[in-house]
């Protein structure tokens, strides 16, 4: 993997002219946040910058997203990945360019160096934190419309400015967009306070069912006929690993949710005391130190063992470390 700096990010995209940027497979609000200001900070300098097409994404990021959109005909000179750990997580139909891509813009501990070029700062608390600096390296004036997207990146990706990964740079680069002259208060709503009747069903499936197999550890499972019995749809799921941290005294939260197509979801939240990303390579996946996942096919509960064997192991680990 060859890593770069912010600034030689900037000056690899200063020197392109036709530029395409991948978001990863369902793309959540840092994906989608990220790459809307980045193709919109790009267009202000007079590129001609487009999105990769990815439909998946949740209702409330697609205006991020879909206007942004390449046409069939685009030909990229440069691509530019971000929030993108892997070339597994690249949206259906561009997978092909995953060993053309030329800069890679993330913040995953495991990523893959797939890209000729990657900016990695693992300890950002979200892709828009770079993209920020970014377009700062570049002299992009700061719009509303640009603030709004990188600020929903931090504050999905923080849960609110609530996770270990948020730092007074977060926090310092969320005042600057703050005050760019976006509604926060209506975003914010938006984002966090409201939630649909399935949502709420969901969560009351999921607390009644909830069981706790090892000290400290929350499971939950989410078959597709709970979801379905709810009325929820893909809108319903953002966020809904979070549930596993919310009992008292959990260390580490476990998810399974099944998906239309059989296979199962995984997520693991931890509070930071065994690195969720290193537990989940376990299982093919990846992530932070305090939040992984990844999609696999499988009997759940052989998934489920196999996660808790892999957090077993990684605690033992810990605590030998500790005592040496």
């Amino acid at each position: 993997m060859k890593l770069i700096s912010v600034e030689t990010a900037a000056e690899r995209l200063r020197a392109a002219e036709n530029i395409l940027i991948i978001t990863h497979i369902r793309p959540d609000g840092d994906a989608a946040g990220s790459g809307c200001a980045l193709c919109l900070g790009l267009r202000a300098l007079g590129k001609t910058a487009y999105i990769a097409e990815n439909r998946a994404s949740m209702i409330r990021y697609r205006k991020y997203l879909e206007p942004y959109f390449a046409p069939a005909a685009f030909a990229p000179d440069f691509i530019a990945a971000v929030d993108t750990p892997g070339a597994g997580q690249f949206p259906p139909g561009w997978e092909h360019l995953a060993a053309r891509t030329d800069l890679a813009v993330d913040h995953h501990g495991t990523n893959g160096g797939y890209a000729a070029e990657t900016l990695l700062e693992s300890d950002s608390a979200a892709a828009g934190e770079l993209v920020y600096l970014i377009l700062q390296a570049l002299g992009v004036d700061m719009t509303p419309e640009i603030a709004e997207a990188l600020y929903v990146a931090l504050a999905t990706d923080t849960n609110g400015f609530r996770t270990a990964g948020t730092t007074g740079r977060t926090l310092a680069i969320a005042a600057a967009l703050h005050d760019a002259g976006f509604d926060v208060f209506g975003l914010t709503r938006a984002l966090f306070e409201t939630k649909s009747v399935a949502r709420l069903k969901l969560e009351a499936a999921l607390f009644e069912a909830m069981r706790f197999p090892a000290a400290g550890v929350c499971v939950m499972t989410l078959p597709l006929s709970v979801i379905e019995a709810c009325g929820a749809g893909e809108d319903d799921m953002d966020k809904l690993s979070l549930l596993t941290m919310t009992p008292e005294g959990v260390w580490a939260g476990v998810m399974l949710r099944e998906l239309p197509d059989g296979t199962w979801k995984l997520s693991l939240r931890t509070d930071g005391s065994v690195n969720a990303g290193e537990v989940f390579r376990a299982v093919g996946g990846g992530g932070h130190p305090d939040a992984a996942g990844a999609v696999c096919a499988g009997d759940p509960a052989a998934l489920e063992a196999v996660i808790l064997a892999a957090l077993l192991e990684k605690t033992e680990a810990k605590k030998g470390g500790e005592a040496r």
